[in-house]
């Protein structure tokens, strides 16, 4: 008789069961309703053969962008956050906004052009139980807002935004 090899826990990851926190944009880090932990793929090559080609493992991960999605509170602080940053990495207006990039935001910050990430994730029982690490991210993309006076309900305005980051991101348990 076969001996199946049980699984030592059952319990499913929860879609709700997460926290982020972001070192230099903390306002969106309250807010945030949704994040991804972004996939990967590894490259690949062919080898031709007079038969059929035989695919062979690559060399490179490439990693998929970092989404957020979170409410936008009625001060706008939490977008402003991420359109300040766009703003001034991708088209000052002056040397002053640029420059702030390069000034520590807060809190022990050293490079304020990029930002450490992280992701906590819960147990079932909303204990701590694993930590996502992402060194160096930086935005690439802030989604609308978009106002409706055709509106029948009054749901918050969720805005999403892109990121990237440089080399891996670590998964460790709490």
């Amino acid at each position: 008789m076969a001996i199946l090899n049980q699984p030592t826990n059952l319990n499913l990851l929860q879609t709700v069961a997460f926290e982020t926190n972001f070192l230099r944009i903390p306002n969106v880090s309250y807010f945030c309703q949704e994040v991804n932990i972004p996939g990967m793929v590894l490259g690949n090559s062919l080898l031709p053969t007079p038969f059929s080609d035989i695919p062979i493992e690559g060399e490179k991960l490439t990693f998929d962008q970092l989404n957020v999605s979170f409410l936008v509170d009625e001060d706008l602080q939490n977008y402003q956050e991420i359109y300040s940053w766009l703003l001034s990495m991708g088209f000052p207006d002056n040397f002053t906004q640029f420059t702030s990039l390069k000034s520590p935001p807060a809190s022990g910050a050293t490079d304020s052009i990029k930002s450490d990430m992280n992701i906590m994730v819960h147990t079932n029982k909303s204990n701590p139980n694993y930590n996502i690490g992402f060194k160096d991210v930086f935005p690439i993309a802030l989604g609308p807002i978009n106002f409706s006076a055709a509106a029948t309900t009054l749901d918050p305005i969720a805005v999403s935004a892109s990121f990237l980051f440089t080399s891996t991101f670590t998964i460790s348990k709490i």
